[in-house]
């Protein structure tokens, strides 16, 4: 049977996978990108929106001007629970840019043939080699022959369902499945998008509505926008048999996005997730390390899994270059304190209960306080937790005027997420130590 060697193998050549192969190519290795899908392609069960900070560290890779011209900035993001909207705007005049899988991975793909690695699509992993009990290689499938790869390092970036975390026994925690399924398409940007005031100024938009459904548009590259709804699983029964009028209906019954989809025609195929899981994997065992949602799947609802799995293979490349299991497991360790907070907030906002009267007081309250206002802008550029934009002493003080003025049930529900923020410490400590 027929053998290479390699300095690294990498499984996946999409967001993660094609970024680490370039950067280690760079530093001089020998790199072994396989895909199990023809290349290029498109890859539409995804996210697709980068902000601003994951098209910087594109800039690194040397592929954020091309993201630039290929999709349309945006540089402001509203968030909009119930009739509270917050605008997001970058800071330092930058932007968020959503653009199509089938784009983005092909210009990363091409980063990483030019950096020097050996790209090869069509190729199915089945097994891991081992030297006794550590990862030495990968078995792989091509053409019909089955061929052995080997390599110091097997690196999975081969998504949720990673064959690498499964064959190498990656263990998960804080796992917990999507309280949601979602299901959207790609829509021509009609005037309404631009001219009509509820949307001024407004480049992406993510609404939480008080029949628990979040609604999503973002533009995207060749005219189009991305339109979306993500309802809770409780009704996915009602769906079943018509998910396009469901869909249709759904969106019709907010004004933002109806005004959208009314006279317009949708360009190629509904696309559904109906069931998702989130967790962690251990991200580095012996031999073998994770990258991109193959290690970190958590909520899409905030956008950040294309940005922080490109921050993780920066983090990667620079622990396999400085060689040995102590500096993988540093960046498995550097992963979790990365993501911890951000993976709690985005299961929270992703929560259909997440919609309620005490939020509903935070998103108003953050958006008339300019201080707040940035200290959100920092959380989303990845400079602070999110679950710390509101120091506590705010949300009290707000609380307790609502309760002056009657409001009592607004402090019942504070109270109630004691034992929430309980558990939460918990996790932390049992996680990060």
């Amino acid at each position: 049977m027929s053998s290479e060697t390699f300095d690294t193998i990498v499984v996946g050549a999409r967001c993660a996978g094609a970024p680490l192969a370039t950067l280690l190519a760079r530093a001089g290795q020998r790199v072994l990108l396989l895909d199990s899908d023809p290349l290029p392609s498109d890859q539409p069960i995804s996210t697709h929106y980068i902000h601003a900070i994951g098209v910087d560290w594109l800039d690194e890779v040397g592929v954020g001007e091309q993201i630039r011209r290929l999709a349309p900035a945006s540089p402001v993001a509203r968030l909009q629970l119930l009739d509270a909207p917050v605008d997001v705007v970058y800071p330092r005049g930058r932007a968020g840019y959503c653009i199509r899988r089938s784009q983005l991975d092909r210009v990363l793909q091409d980063a990483a043939v030019a950096a020097g690695a050996d790209l090869r699509a069509q190729t199915h992993v089945v097994g891991l080699l081992r030297n006794r009990d550590r990862v030495s290689g990968v078995e792989a499938v091509s053409g019909g022959h089955t061929r052995h790869y080997r390599a110091h390092l097997v690196v999975g970036a081969d998504g949720r369902n990673s064959s690498v975390a499964r064959f190498a026994g990656a263990k998960e925690y804080l796992g917990y499945d999507n309280p949601r399924f979602a299901y959207w398409a790609y829509w021509p940007a009609t005037a309404a998008w631009k001219r009509d005031p509820e949307l001024a100024g407004v480049d992406s938009f993510i609404n939480l509505a008080e029949d628990k459904i979040v609604r999503f548009v973002f533009q995207t590259d060749d005219d189009l926008l991305l339109i979306g709804t993500s309802p809770p699983v409780a009704h996915a029964e009602a769906w079943r048999g018509d998910f396009e009028a469901a869909y249709l209906r759904t969106l019709r019954a907010l004004p933002a996005t109806a005004k959208l989809v009314e006279g317009n025609h949708r360009e190629g195929k509904l696309l559904g997730l109906k069931k998702t899981r989130f967790y962690f994997r251990e991200a580095a065992g012996p031999g073998f390390a994770l990258v991109g949602d193959a290690g970190l799947h958590k909520d899409p609802t905030p956008g950040f899994g294309i940005t922080d799995a490109v921050r993780d293979a920066r983090n990667l490349a620079r622990a396999i270059i400085h060689g040995g299991d102590d500096a993988l497991h540093a960046y498995h360790r550097q992963r979790d304190r990365d993501s911890f907070d951000l993976f709690e907030f985005a299961k929270q906002f992703g929560d259909p209960a997440y919609i309620n009267p005490l939020n509903h007081l935070v998103f108003k309250g953050v958006a008339a306080d300019p201080t707040l206002m940035a200290r959100l802008a920092a959380s989303v550029d990845r400079e602070s937790s999110p679950l710390n934009v509101v120091p506590f002493g705010h949300l009290l003080r707000w609380v307790a005027r609502s309760a002056l003025r009657g409001r009592l049930g607004l402090l019942r529900q504070l109270i109630a997420t004691a034992p929430q923020q309980a558990r939460f410490e918990r996790a932390r400590r049992r996680v990060l130590g």
